[in-house]
């Protein structure tokens, strides 16, 4: 089966208070990362969100047809958190992958992981890290924040929802098999 990537927050899960905080302008690629206080604490501020609008029904049709695997930015330290909430929220839970550490920028870290994981496609919400991975893959789906719209990409593919993609998926000739 071939390999989609789904970043977790703002793809899947809802952010805080509704609101996507990230412009992904003027970021640098060889910027190193940095350690700051939220690394420490972002297993505790996921609490009490739930799902992005069409995520459930969206992950689940596409794991019929793909191997489909979590790349998150979120800590390693999130690992039980970050499990359980996909369990209650998704009723399973896929592959999960997160940072071992804070001194990979979390574009860095996402390039590097869909590469090494063979991914096809990605789902992500950054629009740095959307057309940083997408130079790399067939096809990168950027949830749409008023914030990323400034991001006209080559193989990046603005949608609202999850499934949304799937029609692309099939126009690319990516298929699960």
């Amino acid at each position: 089966m071939q390999v989609l990537t789904f970043d977790l927050d703002g793809v899947l899960c809802h952010p805080p208070f509704g609101i996507n905080p990230g412009r992904g302008r003027n970021k640098r690629r060889d910027t190193p990362g940095t350690r700051g206080l939220l690394w420490r604490t972002e297993r505790w501020r996921y609490y009490g969100r739930g799902p992005m609008p069409g995520a459930r029904e969206g992950l689940v049709q596409l794991a019929r047809q793909f191997e489909c695997k979590v790349l998150s930015a979120r800590g390693e330290i999130a690992r039980g958190h970050t499990e359980s909430w996909l369990r209650k929220q998704f009723g399973f839970v896929p592959e999960v992958h997160l940072r071992p550490d804070w001194h990979e920028t979390p574009a860095a870290f996402k390039v590097r992981k869909t590469a090494e994981l063979g991914a096809v496609a990605h789902f992500e919400d950054d629009p740095h890290t959307a057309a940083w991975v997408a130079e790399s893959l067939e096809a990168v789906f950027l949830v749409d924040w008023w914030r990323n719209r400034w991001l006209d990409a080559p193989k990046v593919h603005r949608i609202r929802r999850i499934p949304d993609a799937l029609a692309t998926l099939a126009d690319l000739g990516l298929t699960g098999g």
